[in-house]
């Protein structure tokens, strides 16, 4: 096989004014002028990685408890012969907008309240065309969950509105304009996923309504309810819920809502929200929701499975470089460097050797290179043909696999470097790479390394606290082992 040098075309970034549609400035940065330097670090008020982490996590319980406040908005679709449920206390079948869940366990958590229990039993009929709004979306808190919807239903973010009173009228107003862009259901998640459906009549048919037994509320039957809740914690997620990426919106996207940019700085980001947003930014998503064809256009590109594969590349390995540089063993250096060798095999072209006397990392440049553009390079080829979702989604990918790319390269540079000189890797060194490895895992802070350590016992479930029970727990990011069978753990449920 010979072969042949990659050509890289230029590389174009939009950069808006902080909080401004008015004028967009664009910066041409040539292949040649970016020089894939090792040095440079990310524009602090770039959200690719954000976009990245939110959109690999959609559908997933435990991502979307431990950030609350969604900023993602994507239509989707739930399939025909899916079955879906409802709990109440009395027999009478919905014949208007109600509540459906895609578990049991979730309906029957209220129809116990008056001692009956009815569930009732639907089937799609059809495919219903749905919305859905990420994170802890269906909490009725008024600090950020329910954000998304008020800016869909009254285009304006109305805390005061978040409680139990407005949840029906929300549902109605978000109905009505459903109707208008034919869409059938809406998605929210809190422990569980719930679909706010706009017609209990069209695209569903009952399968059964059945009286249950009476069974406990405590502990047995809001345990089952949060155990339920587990099966959906991390990728795929929920499963009977499928997305079109290629209209996703994202709150994160500087592009389309500048004027979140000013109001993220300096924040933790559990405390991201967008409460601030101006008012050409709420007409700017509320167009790009309007142009949603809700029909089903097959992206070239299988954008889920890409941002998994780049997650499953990298998750258990930096996690493993972590554990390793925080190691306090001697040769916590020497085998992290092994394993920096292994991360970047693929990429270690044979050229990338440093000259005898050069002391810095340019000649590493190809590793970065060949590294950060193996997973988009095609993708870019064919961006002529996307639509402005998938434009965000490329940008977040380049950007979040770029910054592995170079902190790593970087790492394994230095490495390369001091075994030159002095055959081992000093203690300096392993100092750096902790901090490196650190700051990368902080800034690509995704949900995997968040995990109950020691492993749970097989009959225990790692738990992340979040509503509706142990709020006083709450974004704490601590998971712990519990039971969810007798004998039950204490997990606050009052």
């Amino acid at each position: 096989m010979i072969w042949c040098p990659f050509t890289f075309t230029s590389l174009v970034l939009l950069w808006l004014p902080i909080g401004s549609h008015a004028t967009q400035k664009t910066l041409v940065l040539t292949d040649s002028a970016f020089e894939w330097n090792l040095n440079t670090l990310p524009n602090p008020n770039a959200t690719g990685h954000l976009i990245f982490n939110t959109v690999s996590s959609l559908l997933q319980h435990w991502p979307n408890t431990r950030y609350h406040n969604g900023h993602t908005i994507v239509p989707g679709t739930i399939p025909i012969g899916t079955l879906l449920y409802h709990g109440r206390t009395d027999p009478d079948v919905p014949l208007t907008r109600e509540w459906a869940s895609t578990d049991p366990e979730f309906a029957r958590l209220f129809c116990f309240e008056f001692g009956q229990c009815w569930i009732l039993t639907l089937v799609t009929t059809r495919p219903l065309r749905v919305l859905y709004f990420d994170g802890s979306s269906a909490t009725k808190m008024p600090d950020g969950p329910m954000d998304t919807q008020d800016i869909f239903a009254w285009g304006a973010v109305m805390p005061e509105r978040a409680t139990v009173d407005w949840d029906y009228r929300r549902l109605h107003r978000m109905c009505d304009l459903g109707d208008t862009l034919g869409i059938d259901a809406f998605v929210r998640m809190q422990l569980n996923f719930e679909i706010m459906l706009c017609n209990f009549t069209d695209g569903v048919q009952t399968v059964s309504l059945s009286r249950l037994q009476f069974e406990p509320r405590f502990p047995h039957h809001a345990y089952s309810y949060i155990l339920s809740s587990t099966w959906h914690d991390h990728f795929p997620g929920e499963p009977r819920i499928q997305l079109d990426l290629t209209h996703a919106i994202s709150l994160y996207d500087t592009a389309l809502a500048p004027s979140l940019v000013s109001r993220r700085y300096g924040q933790d980001r559990r405390a991201h929200r967008v409460l601030g947003i101006d008012q050409r930014d709420v007409e700017a998503v509320a167009a790009r929701v309007r142009a949603i064809p809700f029909s089903s256009r097959v992206s070239r590109i299988d954008w889920r499975t890409l941002f998994q594969v780049i997650r499953d590349r990298y998750a258990e390995r930096l996690d493993a470089l972590h554990s390793t540089l925080h190691d306090a063993s001697d040769d916590s250096a020497p085998r992290a460097f092994r394993l920096l060798q292994m991360l970047l095999a693929p990429y270690l072209v044979h050229s990338a050797v440093p000259p005898p006397a050069d002391t810095n990392t340019a000649w590493a440049a190809p590793v970065f290179r060949l590294c950060a553009t193996a997973h988009t390079s095609f993708a870019e080829s064919m961006n002529h043909t996307f639509t402005a979702s998938e434009h965000m989604l490329l940008s977040a990918t380049k950007e979040t696999i770029r910054e592995i790319c170079r902190s790593l390269v970087g790492m394994w540079a230095i490495g390369v470097l001091e075994l030159r000189d002095s055959k081992t890797i000093s203690d300096v060194v392993g100092d750096q790479w902790r901090v490196d490895i650190d700051s990368l895992l902080g800034w690509l802070d995704w949900d995997s390394w968040i995990a109950c350590r020691p492993a749970c016992a097989f009959d225990e479930s790692c738990y992340l606290p979040g509503a509706p029970f142990s709020m006083g727990e709450w974004n704490v990011s601590k998971p712990r082992c519990v039971r969810l069978f007798e004998p039950y753990s204490d997990i606050g449920i009052s």
